[in-house]
């Protein structure tokens, strides 16, 4: 019997990042593998963490994608110096906490075959609408840069991505001092949900009882590999029995989670008071239906 073991959270996380740079530079498999003398299936492996990455190759490939931030190339190499080609030693769980952490996770999101994200203080990244006050999150301990790869709702191969959000019921509550930017971010979600190629939106009411992740939780589908991130100020990484925390923290929102029509209903009402509060900041009457 052949034993399969996990690749661990490493690889992935790198390939897709070094996929992004490459695709954002414009450049062919061919023509980056010539940089370091492979053949471009090579290169392929190397971005769906077939084969691990050296740290000779990946910080050729970073000059070549045009990094020039030194301390974003450490981040990446750190990820290269993770990797093991002993399977059997291969790390489940990485802390990804170095420069241009946030660009390594929206490359996940973008080159997923599916995923679900669990929010608990925020809208996640990949349903805001560019007007949502990114700069005013709480979790974020640190400014970072807009990341250089938004997550699509069509992955580059073409293919539909599975996509499930969770919005935890205190998600609908803040204003974040802005209630008309709120309002239209509820409207975005509202035909997103109602979409039939759009992602699904499901709300956890804020009665349910059930403890949200500290900031947001993605599940990703990567090469055939289920990866795991809790996203705060950084990114932590799981894969395998590693991730069993948060494998039951998200099978926990799904569960208490209202269907569709009940979610879209949760969204309505939001979308409403938000509106109520552009109007007068003193008057809060649909507050009531949303904690009930």
């Amino acid at each position: 019997m052949t034993t399969t073991y996990d690749r661990g959270p490493a690889p992935l996380v790198l390939g897709a990042y070094l996929r992004s740079l490459r695709l954002a530079k414009g450049l062919r498999l061919s023509e980056a593998a010539e940089a370091i003398r492979c053949s471009a299936a090579k290169l392929s492996r190397m971005e769906t963490a077939h084969v691990a990455h050296h740290w000779r190759d990946v910080s050729t490939l970073a000059r070549l994608y045009g990094l020039t931030d030194w301390s974003t190339v450490v981040g990446a190499l750190r990820l290269a110096g993770q990797q093991s080609r002993d399977p059997k030693r291969r790390a489940s769980t990485i802390h990804d906490n170095t420069e241009g952490w946030a660009d390594r996770l929206r490359a996940c999101e973008h080159h997923a075959s599916a995923i679900c994200v669990y929010a608990s203080a925020t809208i996640p990244r990949i349903v805001q609408t560019t007007e949502y006050p990114v700069a005013q999150l709480p979790l974020l301990q640190r400014p970072i840069q807009e990341p250089r790869f938004r997550a699509h709702t069509v992955p580059p191969d073409d293919q539909p991505q599975d996509v499930t959000v969770i919005l935890d019921g205190a998600t609908l509550l803040r204003t974040f001092g802005n209630p008309r930017a709120m309002a239209t971010q509820m409207v975005h979600l509202q035909r997103l949900g109602a979409s039939p190629h759009g992602p699904r939106i499901l709300v956890v009411p804020f009665h349910a009882g059930v403890i949200p992740p500290p900031g947001t939780l993605h599940r990703f589908q990567l090469h055939g590999q289920e990866v795991f991130a809790e996203e705060t100020w950084s990114a932590l990484y799981t894969t395998g029995a590693d991730s069993q925390a948060a494998r039951d923290c998200l099978a926990a929102g799904l569960a208490a989670a209202e269907d569709l029509d009940a979610s879209a209903a949760l969204l309505d009402i939001a979308r409403r008071r938000f509106e109520q509060l552009a109007r007068d900041p003193e008057s809060d009457p649909l507050l009531e239906e949303l904690t009930a």
